[in-house]
Formats: structure tokens, sequence, C-alpha cells
């Protein structure tokens, strides 16, 4: 939770700094105020007003500039530091002045007495949103198709087996649908690469219109797609879904000033709860849309679960 530091804790005849000394420490970091042993609020800087908007007078008003999740993770660093008598870290978020949110990283710095005691604690804060928003961005690089901007098949698959998990917990079915673009290498090779980019991206766009906030909809690579539909009551509901798939790629396409048509084709299986892992669950809808290619395309295929599958 947080990362205790290595230092010695500071003495409380260096508790009452002189003024230089405190621009010095303020200076180090974006925010600075102490508090007494009893978790009162004995001097806050000026730059909390830059920052959250005031300057505060009460311990309250800094607990209420920090997010909700983190309150107890900010009362336990303070408990911590009283029972350790050592220096700790924090990284918590904050509402900032004018509703923006930010990400605070907070030294805990323990002021002790002659005899050991502690009398104060310095609240020593360095604004990391930057830094934040940057790994966060990484992590979306990381996890996100960069042309069409959905899931990657990274997160597809940790989102397939965190389903799987809550099924076998609730018994609640879901439906994973496999989606693959019929003759995309031919609105490739014929009208151009960038032709290709703009109708995926449009494609994803009509598509999306067909499913819930709920549903995850992600980019296996080229023009292959998955459908994760959790907590359908019933085939007839999943059926539902891809019948306005299919309506709705079926559509006349425009795109950059040239018309054309395009279809899909469809595997699908449900969970069941003698389900093994995604791995059987993949195989099955490749399956299917194995069996929807052979029978001419533009159209889907539930899994028929009657028939053997090799699971190595």
């Amino acid at each position: 939770m947080y990362n205790e530091i290595d230092s010695d804790f500071i003495t409380h005849s260096q508790v009452p700094m002189a003024s230089l000394a405190r621009q010095m420490i303020e200076q180090a970091w974006d925010l600075y105020c102490q508090l007494d042993a009893q978790g009162n609020l004995i001097y806050a800087s000026g730059r909390f007003n830059e920052v959250i908007g005031c300057v505060p007078e009460q311990v309250e008003q800094i607990i209420e500039a920090v997010d909700s999740d983190f309150r107890l993770d900010v009362y336990k660093l303070f408990v911590h530091t009283l029972q350790t008598k050592t220096s700790s870290k924090l990284e918590f978020r904050a509402k900032g002045a004018g509703e923006v949110h930010l990400w605070m990283e907070c030294t805990a710095i323990p002021f002790c007495d002659e005899k050991g005691e502690i009398k104060e604690i310095a609240f020593a804060l360095q604004d990391r949103t930057r830094h934040k928003n940057q790994e966060n961005r990484l992590l979306a690089m990381a996890l996100h198709d960069p042309l069409t901007g959905l899931p990657n098949r990274r997160l597809f698959k940790e989102q397939l087996n965190q389903l799987l998990q809550q099924a076998k917990r609730t018994n609640r079915t879901f439906a994973l649908l496999y989606v693959d673009i019929d003759d995309f290498k031919i609105i490739n090779d014929t009208m151009g690469h960038d032709i290709g980019d703009a109708f995926l991206q449009e494609f994803v766009s009509r598509i999306q219109g067909c499913l819930r906030e709920v549903d995850m909809f992600a980019r296996m690579g080229g023009d292959e797609f998955t459908i994760l539909l959790p907590a359908v009551d019933c085939q007839d509901h999943v059926d539902a879904i891809a019948q306005r798939i299919l309506a709705c790629v079926d559509r006349k396409w425009e795109v950059q000033e040239l018309s054309f048509r395009s279809t899909v084709s469809m595997g699908i299986t449900m969970y069941r709860s003698d389900q093994i892992d995604a791995t059987q669950m993949m195989k099955e809808v490749d399956i299917a849309l194995y069996q929807v290619k052979g029978k001419g395309r533009n159209h889907y295929q539930f899994y028929d679960h009657d028939l053997p599958i090799d699971t190595r």
C-alpha cells in the first residue's frame, strides 16, 4: 500500500523551522503540511490554494480533497507513521481546483523529540498526474488496437478468463462470437489500404451500434473480431444480436466516396457449466465459423455442443 523509506526520523529540536528552512522544504515538494500527533492541522503551504482551491485550516479540508477510495489509505499512512516512526510513501487520487483529478505522491515524515516520541507528522506531496496519465496512455496502447481503438487480443483474453471465472461462481451464461469480414482482402487489394483502414473504422462503429455498453467488442487482428455478450438470458437473445449485426453490415457502404457491399460470417458458442477453459471456447467458435464459411458465408452458426472437440 505504501513504501517505507530508509531514513532517520527528525528530532523535535528541528520542528520549529525558521522561515528560510520552511521555504526550502516547500520548494522541494508541490504541497506541504504538518499535523500534530492527534491529527490536527498545524500548517499548510500556500500552494494548496493553487492546487486544490483553498489553503486548508483544518485537516478535514485536506481529507475532503482526497478521493473517497483512498481516504482510508491516507489515514492508515498517518497511523503507520505514528506506530513505526519511519517515513513512508503513498500514491492517491485527489480532487483539484476546478474539479480536475490529480494523482499525488505523499511522503509522511515523522518529527520526534529527544525521547523519540512523535510530536508532529509532515505530509510532503508531489503532483504525479502527468506521469500517471502517461502510464495510463502506455497501458492503453498495450491493450488496445491502434487503428480502431478496440480492445486487442491480450485484453480480450483477460476479459474472457474473468467472465469464465464469474460464470463458474454464478452459473450465469454468456456468449462468445467470432466475427470474420468476408472477402476483406479484396477490399484492400482493389481499393487500397487507406480505404481498407477507413472501412474497418466505420465497420467498428456500425457493430458497436448493435451492442450494449456491457458487451465487449475486440479486434483479434486483420479482419477478425470477437464479441463477448455477458449475462444473456438465452440463445434467442444472442440470435437477435447476431441478426442485427448481419443486417447492419449488409447495408451499402460509403467510404471515401466509394460505394460497395460487404458481409460477415460468425461463429458463436454459449457458456455452459461444464466449460473447461477459454481455449476450448475459442476452438468452438472457430469450428462454428468454419462451418459458416463452408456454407457460403454471410451468416452465423452456433457451435453444436454435442460434437466432440479435441481440447489438446
